[in-house]
């Protein structure tokens, strides 16, 4: 059951990033998940997300105010690591820059994000989704603020 799950959720992901992106292929080894004669998924041969952090705490910032922060990463799984995609909760947080390719055992790579704090205003935590052919498919990443307006603008 969690096999079927685990390849639904991947294939809905990849269908989805079909018509988005020019250059971002991801090849059939992200639906390759191995599994027992049971059908239960064989953690120790996956791919891992080992992030440094996964929360980014910016503290307080003026309105309007744009953050970039990069979070980094290993894959210390067993098999190459693919990134489908990297969503922000909403417009104001957008990834920019993220590997495409096979992240092989050991390799690393980061995920370059910005949060953008115009029109926002009091504590704001913001995230961000990595869909990977991991157990789970997605990973959250936040970025906590507390936006403060300054008088002038108030």
């Amino acid at each position: 059951m969690k096999m079927k799950y685990v390849i639904c959720l991947l294939l809905t992901t990849l269908l989805v990033q079909c018509g988005e992106s020019e250059n971002k292929s991801v090849g059939t080894e992200v639906i390759d998940i191995p599994t027992n004669e049971d059908g239960s998924v064989i953690a120790d041969e996956l791919p891992v997300i080992d992030f440094s952090e996964k929360t980014f705490e910016v503290g307080k910032i003026t309105q309007g105010e744009i953050i970039t922060h990069t979070f980094s990463f290993t894959n210390t799984g067993e098999a190459p690591l693919l990134i489908a995609t990297v969503d922000g909760s909403c417009g104001c947080t957008v990834p920019r820059s993220y590997p495409t390719g096979k992240i092989m055992p050991g390799e690393g790579g980061e995920i370059e994000v910005e949060y953008n704090s115009d029109g926002k205003a009091g504590k704001q935590n913001v995230s961000i989704i990595v869909s990977a052919n991991t157990v789970p498919a997605a990973t959250q990443l936040l970025i906590k603020t507390e936006v403060v307006v300054p008088d002038n603008m108030k």
